[in-house]
């Protein structure tokens, strides 16, 4: 003996809701390989091509005047801290790297259980997706504003003019929090979409409770 499921299906969405947003996910994975592969990357390229020492770059001025020694000293303090600014920039972009790399892997399997039709763990993974970029993305901005846009350059030449930059990151806060807020939100919005059209459109059914033979 058995019961009948108090809901019957009416009918069964299209599988292309699953698949386009699989198709979706795959396409936005293929662009988190490539960045990962860049953040990577990017700061074993810059260890290679920027000297640590400013001798390498300018050897010290020993049969120089008092003045262009001077000037070389201010040019090493210079120097010492644009390599300090890059090195806490690789350490940013190897975070990066990390994270696009999370966001990969989460990618491929949302990518493979949409596309298999699976929509209840594709659903979930696809907002595990988002939740990741969404919170990532804004520990990773939070950090590289508390690095700064550029060295904090601290010499103390009287010739040198000191760059006010308060307007400046004023408008890169606005400019990255907002890209962080409306990306996610276009996620969402996509994901609330798919997981709406694709649900199974049912109705109670009168005969539940009678079982039937």
């Amino acid at each position: 003996m058995r019961v009948e499921s108090a809901y019957s299906p009416i009918s069964e969405p299209s599988p292309w809701w699953l698949k386009g947003l699989a198709i979706f996910m795959g396409i936005i994975t293929l662009f988190m390989v490539l960045g990962t592969i860049s953040a990577i990357a990017s700061p074993i390229i810059i260890d290679r091509l920027l000297p640590v020492d400013y001798e390498e770059v300018e050897p010290y001025p020993v049969d120089g005047s008092e003045e262009e020694k001077a000037e070389w000293s201010e040019n090493e303090v210079f120097w010492n801290e644009v390599v300090e600014y890059y090195d806490e920039m690789g350490g940013l972009m190897e975070i990066q790297g990390v994270h696009s790399g999370i966001l990969v892997i989460v990618g491929l399997f949302s990518t493979l259980v949409l596309w298999r039709g699976d929509r209840d763990l594709g659903i979930k993974l696809v907002g595990s997706w988002i939740a990741i970029n969404a919170i990532g993305g804004a520990g990773l901005f939070w950090m590289f504003m508390r690095i700064g846009l550029i060295p904090d350059f601290t010499m103390n030449s009287q010739d040198v003019e000191v760059i006010d930059l308060s307007f400046v990151e004023n408008i890169t806060l606005v400019i990255g929090w907002g890209q962080i807020i409306i990306c996610n939100g276009f996620f969402v919005a996509i994901l609330a979409l798919v997981s709406m059209k694709s649900k199974p459109e049912v109705m109670l059914d009168a005969r539940s409770d009678s079982p039937v033979s």
